[in-house]
């Protein structure tokens, strides 16, 4: 039931633990009410036997003085004869009655042949009524708190239990892939070396390219949140130059042409892995969705003193929702293939490192997404350490 719609589930449970507790409570709260009202009608009752005698004594009243007890007397037709109490009494028919935070004690007297009304009035003590509501509150909430989350962990843990163990599968599938793919690459260069290059041994280059990134990103995808991947001051220029030529082999394939202008010597400083991740994405991304014969532009220049800009336009089919593309396993095409984690771990990245990302993407026009990397300038002591050494040479 959980699995189908597990915050109607946790609703309806609470709202089932809420009425189990609260009748009994209700029913504990009612019964102070009570024991309360029948304690301040057994003192109206005492105070009344000890001074009636004393107020129909003489002729007139002789009300005693109370700060507690306050009185009325009416005739037989109920007219008023004294009043003591400042609330008005509309209806007398009553014997016990009860208005906030008054109770009310009605006692007929016989008077010198005469019938009449004594009514007292007595402030009810509530604040063992608030103590007790108060009390049964918080150990309502916290029974209810208690058992909700027993009932959640409860009926998350098969789904524990199967994530534990779809990790386990992922880590033990990368680790038995890893040696693998490392010897088919192995072979496939020294391969490249030996004979000349033909159609069949581009395709085959380019598919084990194309499982090294798919591999890269799910190991990414699983090692990010338990490893720290140490930050470096690194030439982006020279790393994606590197990056491009290592997907001439994918773009060949595909007949996709890769046009770069890169300007030299822009200095970063974050992880290599990350960078990797960054332009291998959105580069294959580029590539796979490009129209065939196509050609993707990468362009790296200076923005100002302390940013560069990293730009990739491809002239293919375009994105058709910008809002959806960086969501984990989502897929524009699910005919190109893919785990749909690219776009989502380049997003973590750039959230992480402070690179601000932008795309611009129209229907069979094509894409193109945009980085800003902050440079990592040059500092004062290492120009005074290049001078220095320079004196000493």
């Amino acid at each position: 039931m959980l699995s189908l719609n597990p915050f109607r589930s946790v609703l309806i449970y609470t709202l089932i633990v809420m009425a189990l507790f609260c009748v009994p409570s209700y029913f504990a709260i009612q019964s102070t009410i009570m024991e309360e009202k029948y304690k301040a009608t057994q003192e109206i009752l005492e105070w009344v036997d000890a001074h009636e005698k004393s107020i129909f004594e003489k002729e007139h009243f002789e009300i005693p003085r109370s700060v507690r007890f306050h009185i009325n007397i009416y005739d037989t037709s109920h007219q008023l004869l004294y009043r003591g109490i400042q609330e008005s009494l509309m209806d007398l028919d009553f014997k016990v009655h009860v208005i906030y935070p008054f109770l009310y004690f009605q006692k007929k007297i016989q008077h010198k042949n005469e019938l009449l009304y004594l009514v007292v009035e007595l402030q009810l003590n509530y604040a063992k009524i608030i103590f007790i509501t108060t009390m049964l509150f918080f150990i309502v909430l916290f029974l209810i708190y208690l058992m909700s989350n027993v009932f959640i962990h409860s009926s998350i843990y098969p789904y524990k239990k199967m994530q534990r163990y779809m990790n386990d599968f992922f880590n033990d599938s990368m680790h038995e892939l890893k040696t693998p793919l490392g010897v088919i690459n192995i072979n496939v260069e020294l391969l490249s070396s030996y004979v000349n290059s033909t159609k069949h041994l581009q395709r085959i280059k380019a598919a084990t390219k194309q499982m090294q990134m798919t591999y890269e990103d799910v190991e990414y995808y699983i090692k990010h949140k338990k490893v720290i991947y140490n930050k470096e001051r690194m030439n982006l220029s020279e790393y994606l130059n590197q990056r491009i030529a290592f997907f001439e082999d994918i773009a060949v394939s595909k007949s996709i042409d890769l046009e770069h202008s890169v300007a030299p010597d822009m200095m970063i400083y974050m992880s290599k892995v990350e960078l990797q991740r960054i332009i291998d994405n959105t580069l294959s991304n580029a590539i796979k969705y490009s129209f065939f014969q196509g050609k993707v532009e990468i362009k790296l220049l200076l923005k100002d003193e302390e940013h560069c800009v990293l730009s990739f336009h491809d002239y293919g089919q375009g994105i058709k929702d910008l809002y959806k593309v960086f969501q984990r396993f989502e897929r524009e095409d699910s005919v190109q293939g893919g785990f749909g984690l690219g776009l989502n771990i380049v997003q973590n990245i750039c959230n992480k490192s402070d690179i601000d990302i932008s795309i611009e993407s129209y229907e069979n026009k094509g894409s193109c997404f945009t980085y800003i990397f902050r440079l990592d300038k040059k500092k004062l002591l290492d120009s005074v350490d290049d001078g220095t050494l320079k004196g000493e040479k």
